[in-house]
């Protein structure tokens, strides 16, 4: 298991059981180091357990250190130092003493006395009790040094790892893209294959219908020469069989031709393919226009710096499951998605709220250098079902919002989508509220959505054929449906209504096409407002 708060140490095996079993008192129970009254003095951790002042540096991650013996995370005070633990140093120098004057009252033993792991144990105290105090300490600085080359040698190993790890991930993810690029290329030759065989049976067909009309001419001029009733009767059979097997040839053409297997295949396969080679231009085209990235900081670890390279790399799936590059782009705000319509490339805001992600409406300014992009179409469904939002603002409240969801199959939720986002061009955002209708009473719903006039007057109308849905009546709370004609200008009207209070008459309002599933409250007070007029959109958009 990877130890956090080492910044990627981790202690070999014989630490390991050393700190279990409880090791020498007078040793660090990480490094196995002697304490000293210098740069490894013992220090106490919050916890109770001992480590020496070089290991406590070793450990430290952003302020905090884990203890490796209980693996409680402490936080390091301020001076970037805990506490000497002045018993352990005392029990130190009374062990020391104890050691010290045996053996200076003892006579050095035989050789045989000496032999086995004793004597060893005993030579190598005597060496280093030879050592002076400076030389100790710089072989502790030494030793410090090479602890924090073989920590850095593991962290980097650990990048590596994880580099190695996402290129794979990304190559996996382009031999994906390659075989649709190439499943792509293999419908488009079949369709063209498929055109190519349908234009050799019309060209056959309309040599047949030449040939044909040749043998129709000739059997014009016949009839045009006869002067007896012998040469008409025998001239005859010929004119029958001339005329019939015309007549069965432009019968056959007319009911063979179009064939709408052959052309609906072509159609759908020439859609795709641009809508395809669009969506690579216009990524090219972001690429041409991008400036250069900035130097990363020399001290940032291998996936920083691959994330600074590749922001442009953002998938669907990155942002749906929020991975760590996607998280940083989107609390940047630098996470868009693209529509271009007409010629016109226009950017949405993409927002991470309370966990939550928001696809704001389309603006016509570009996105921030180097920000992140993907399709409008990756992440908007082309019509309902799905959540949508509308903000409201009024003299002195700030904007709040309201959810929505929208039902499936009605032309008036589409109508709804497409205002949220702007794909069309207009918007509900500076929207106002033109209306309350049995204000205080059952019933109660207000009017909006008039993107034309801003009053209540406009059509709104932005699809035919509003009203030809899969609707329902209702007159519960949180409803929203449309309404069906404009009282003054007497034509389709593509305004809505969002009900704030239940009809107790049971009767409700038709055209039902979606439900407030949050902020019922906020539309609630906004039509208890002295100037409902004064009630606006603020923002808009779709809740992904």
């Amino acid at each position: 298991m990877e130890a956090a708060g080492m910044g990627g140490r981790m202690p070999g095996r014989r630490q390991v059981k050393n700190m279990n079993t409880g090791g020498s008192p007078k040793e660090c129970p990480v490094c196995m180091t002697g304490y000293d009254g210098t740069v490894q003095r013992p220090r106490t951790l919050p916890c109770g357990h001992t480590v020496c002042t070089l290991c406590i540096d070793q450990l430290k991650v952003q302020g905090r250190v884990t203890c490796l013996e209980c693996h409680v995370s402490h936080a390091v005070p301020e001076g970037e130092q805990l506490p000497v633990n002045y018993s352990v140093e005392a029990l130190i120098r009374m062990m020391r003493d104890a050691e010290v004057a045996p053996a200076a009252a003892l006579a050095s033993p035989p050789p045989s006395a000496g032999e086995g792991k004793g004597a060893a144990a005993a030579t190598g105290k005597k060496e280093a009790a030879g050592l002076s105090k400076k030389m100790r300490s710089f072989l502790q600085e030494q030793e410090a040094t090479v602890v924090a080359a073989i920590t850095a040698c593991r962290e980097a190993q650990s990048q590596l790892d994880q580099y190695q790890t996402t290129l794979a991930g990304w190559g996996k993810r382009q031999q994906q893209l390659e075989d649709r690029l190439l499943g792509l290329v293999d419908q488009s030759r079949s369709a063209r294959e498929l055109l190519q065989q349908e234009e050799s049976r019309a060209v056959a067909k309309e040599e047949e219908l030449k040939k044909g009309e040749q043998g129709l001419q000739a059997v014009l001029e016949t009839l045009r020469t006869l002067t007896t009733e012998q040469e008409a009767g025998a001239a005859m059979p010929e004119v029958f069989r001339c005329t019939g097997e015309a007549e069965q040839a432009v019968e056959e053409c007319r009911e063979c031709f179009p064939d709408a297997s052959t052309v609906t295949t072509a159609r759908k396969v020439n859609v795709a393919s641009s809508a395809a080679l669009e969506a690579v231009q216009a990524a090219l085209e972001t690429l041409a226009t991008e400036e250069l990235r900035p130097q990363s900081d020399p001290d940032s670890t291998v996936m920083d710096r691959l994330h600074l390279i590749w922001t442009g790399s953002l998938t669907v799936e990155d942002l749906r499951s929020l991975t760590q590059p996607a998280r940083r782009l989107l609390e940047a705000g630098r996470v868009f998605a693209v529509h271009q319509a007409e010629g016109q490339r226009r950017h949405a805001r993409i927002s991470l709220e309370a966990g939550q992600l928001y696809l704001h409406v389309l603006k016509d300014h570009p996105p921030p250098r180097g920000a992140a992009t993907l399709q409008l179409s990756e992440v908007v469904p082309p019509s309902p079902p799905c959540k949508v939002f509308l903000d409201l603002s009024w003299p002195g409240s700030a904007p709040r919002r309201v959810e929505f969801r929208l039902s499936p199959d009605t032309p008036r939720g589409r109508q709804f989508l497409l205002l949220c986002t702007g794909q069309r061009g207009p918007s509900y955002v500076n929207t106002r509220l033109y209306g309350v209708l049995g204000k205080g009473e059952a019933g109660e719903c207000v009017l909006g959505g008039d993107y034309e006039s801003n009053n209540g007057r406009g059509s709104s109308v932005l699809l035919p054929g509003l009203d030809e849905g899969d609707y329902r009546w209702s007159g519960r709370a949180g409803d929203v449906f449309g309404q069906e004609w404009n009282d003054r200008t007497r034509h389709e009207c593509g305004h809505f209504g969002i009900n704030t209070r239940d009809d107790q008459d049971g009767v409700g309002a038709p055209l039902v096409f979606g439900e407030v599933v949050d902020g019922l409250h906020v539309v609630a007070e906004a039509a208890q407002h002295r100037y409902v007029k004064k009630v606006t959109v603020a923002d808009c958009g779709v809740v992904l």
